[in-house]
């Protein structure tokens, strides 16, 4: 998968300092070397056929990254590289602008007076070593949102580089890779919805074009195939642009009506259909992988599913997968998007009229609802309690231990996606689901899984010509009333099926909490005990026991959080408690 490069950048001075500088390569990761600039990189990341070029040029002309890794942002793909350069005393690390592709990295005291060290790598293992402590403002976020925060990781000092930014040791000012052609220009789009829709479809086939080069005539290609609209717009175009072989692959549970959709559109453009039914012991026989894989807990159940496809993928031959993730974020194609609309007029409504409102929603949203109508910050606020499963409430009702009688600071999300970001509510809300959700739960999630089996993941509809499409476009035209995806479903219209186009947005999801409260009973009940959770000096054992027996009992649906907390405990095992006993430890041995 992806290798595993530590860099130890002795002595890397802080501004002002002073001292020999040099710099270490780890076994395996040798970097390339110019001899005019002296300057030495590395590439990492699936994309194997295009590092070392891009490895080249970028130790050609270390002044200005941006220029060298624009076929990498082009294609929209993972990866992540680090340029030492000797001229300048500086060392710069950073990764795609998805996060599907992460170098962790930790700060520390160099051998002589004034100096710093870096260590950095492509896997959280290759810098912490034990971790002894947790990062509570990460915890925090992972409580609220069960993902964590771009830039952050769990153990201690690690961090990871921020999707789409680079940064600079001695430190720096941050700077985006290439705000400049990477994200949005245009603060609104000037042309009507029929031209919009034209030039979003010529966007798409010339991004799916870009994910597919270098990949020979007769070398298979991947789709994630739902049986939705994104996924099946992919490969349409995809067979539009290219003859060669191509794999559909379909991995849902049982009875789901999406796999007779997507086996006819796998049929229609003539692509072999890889059919993977998925069961509870799928989830239970993945888990360990997958936060091993992640090497951080597993908030989001797709996890199973796109396990499974990578891995099923790898064993088909398939080296390069194309995934339709990022369309519902960029063009409201979620249910939450049908409420962004009217966030800016609801906040306008005096408390005891939102409050009344809130009353009058179904029990399961009651909650959630009245949360995000107080949000105080404004409509791009609300929209982010949108993604978070628990409010200051809830969040206080789980606490424990440490995370009781500590205050840990908000994790920032404002960060703009690029220079030129469009003002205005679309583009904040833009900003909301790209920052939150897709670059801090989604991207990294399918990149890490994608990468441990070796694996090139390109997400075309995240390509830049997409995104800065995405942003100019006027909110009214991606979603009215309930419906989403207004303007990509006109782009697509001739190419994707009607059969396909009116249908409700699809996904790689799994009956998480039918599997809760059959087969992977057992599993939650060992991994949840008291016993473990009073270890994590975390969460109130009882809160979580609660939410447990209510899955069981058929109450609220709790199966997504403790989907999360099973892979929080199993996280834990792995990187920071002895290995265990209980059924997971057990199955442990069994392997060897």
């Amino acid at each position: 998968g992806t290798p595993g490069g530590v860099g130890t950048p002795g002595g890397v001075g802080t501004p002002g300092g002073v001292g020999a500088h040099s710099l270490r390569w780890a076994e395996g990761c040798e970097p390339v070397r110019d001899g005019g600039t002296g300057a030495e990189a590395l590439v990492l990341g699936p994309a194997a056929r295009r590092r070392d070029d891009i490895a080249r040029a970028l130790a050609r002309h270390p002044e200005n990254p941006a220029d060298s890794l624009e076929p990498l942002l082009r294609a929209a793909g993972g990866f992540s590289f680090a340029l030492w350069w000797p001229a300048e005393k500086r060392l710069s690390i950073g990764s795609d602008p998805l996060g599907l592709q992460s170098l962790y990295y930790r700060e520390g005291n160099g051998e002589g007076e004034g100096q710093r060290e870096v260590v950095f790598g492509g896997r959280l293992s290759d810098v912490s070593g034990p971790i002894d402590r947790l990062q509570l403002a990460a915890f925090e976020h992972f409580l609220r949102f069960l993902s964590l925060p771009p830039g952050r990781t769990l153990a201690g000092e690690v961090r990871r580089t921020l999707p789409g930014g680079r940064t600079e040791f001695p430190p720096q000012e941050s700077a985006e890779i290439d705000s400049s052609s990477l994200f949005p220009l245009r603060a609104k789009y000037t042309a009507g919805m029929a031209a919009g829709a034209l030039e979003l479809r010529e966007a798409l086939k010339a991004s799916v074009s870009a994910a597919t080069e270098g990949a020979g005539a007769d070398t298979p290609l991947g789709v994630l195939l739902s049986g939705g609209i994104d996924s099946t717009a992919l490969l349409a175009t995809l067979r539009e642009v290219r003859e060669g072989p191509i794999v559909a692959i379909h991995a849902s549970h049982e009875g789901n009506p999406d796999r007779e959709f997507a086996r006819r559109m796998a049929e229609r453009f003539g692509a072999e259909f890889l059919d993977l039914p998925l069961t509870a012991r799928d989830a239970e026989e993945s888990l360990a992988w997958i936060v091993s894989g992640m090497e951080a807990p597993a908030g989001n159940a797709s996890a199973v599913a796109n396990c499974r496809a990578f891995a099923a993928a790898r064993e088909r031959g398939v080296g390069r997968v194309l995934s339709g993730l990022g369309s519902d974020e960029l063009f409201c194609g979620q249910g939450k998007h049908r409420m962004a609309p009217w966030w800016p007029w609801l906040g306008l409504l005096p408390p005891p009229v939102r409050k009344l409102i809130a009353a009058w929603a179904p029990p399961g949203v009651k909650r959630p609802l009245r949360r995000e109508l107080d949000a105080k910050d404004g409509p791009a606020d609300r929209h982010r309690e949108m993604y978070a499963f628990f409010g200051d409430e809830e969040c206080e009702y789980l606490r424990g231990g440490l995370a009781r009688f500590t205050r840990a600071l908000p994790v920032p999300w404002r960060e703009g996606i690029g220079a030129g970001y469009p003002p205005g509510y679309g583009g904040e809300i833009l900003q909301v689901d790209i920052n939150v959700w897709l670059r801090g739960a989604l991207a990294p999630m399918a990149g890490a899984l994608a990468a441990a089996n070796g694996i090139e993941l390109y997400l075309p509809f995240c390509a830049p010509a997409m995104m800065n499409l995405a942003a100019a476009m006027p909110l009214s035209w991606k979603v009215r009333g309930s419906e989403g995806k207004r303007v990509l479903r006109r782009a697509v219209e001739g190419l994707v099926p009607g059969e396909i186009l009116g249908r409700p947005p699809q996904g790689f999801t799994v009956p998480m909490g039918e599997w809760l409260s059959g087969d992977l009973s057992a599993l939650a009940d060992d991994l949840l005990s008291p016993e473990r959770i009073e270890g994590w000096n975390l969460l109130d054992p009882r809160a979580i026991r609660r939410m447990v027996e209510d899955q069981k009992g058929g109450g609220r649906d709790w199966s997504l959080p403790i989907w999360a907390w099973m892979s929080f405990s199993v996280w834990y095992e792995q990187f920071i408690a002895e290995p265990g006993g209980g059924e997971l430890g057990a199955r442990k041995a069994e392997r060897g």
